[in-house]
């Protein structure tokens, strides 16, 4: 991932200072090759306010977090950025009881950092070389 690799911490905190920062560079990032419905195969949509995208055909609205990393998770996409910016910048492995400790998520949310992020993070780590190659092209 470009925006991990050759980064400090500092660096990337001022890249993305909000929510909605970090919103606009997962959107960019998974449309940048154009906006495909995943239900219909229909290419003409609309933007949305939260950088979502509706197609014309279906009328389905995607969200720029479905189908990715960050779908269904439960707390702010600023937090899960950070995550993975720790993950990623690292060479040790960490377990998702240290990473909610450390990122103040509360325990019902930590379940679902534990239960689904922990898988999900397990094939990032094997896949790591292919997400990095795929970002930084950005």
């Amino acid at each position: 991932m470009n925006i991990f690799k050759g980064q400090d911490l500092i660096a990337f905190i001022a890249k993305f200072q909000s929510d909605i920062e970090c919103q606009e560079y997962l959107a960019a990032h998974k449309w940048y090759h154009g906006y495909t419905c995943r239900k219909s195969g229909h290419g003409a949509s609309q933007g949305r306010k939260n950088h979502s995208r509706t197609f014309n055909k279906c009328s389905h609205t995607e969200s720029p977090r479905a189908n990715t990393l960050f779908h269904k998770v439960k707390f702010g996409i600023r937090k899960t950025f950070f995550i993975c910016f720790e993950m990623y910048t690292s060479t040790k492995r960490f377990s998702a009881r240290y990473l909610a400790k450390r990122y103040s998520i509360a325990e019902k949310k930590r379940e679902c950092l534990c239960s689904k992020c922990g898988w999900q993070w397990n094939q990032v780590n094997n896949i790591r070389s292919r997400v990095l190659s795929t970002l930084t092209n950005l």
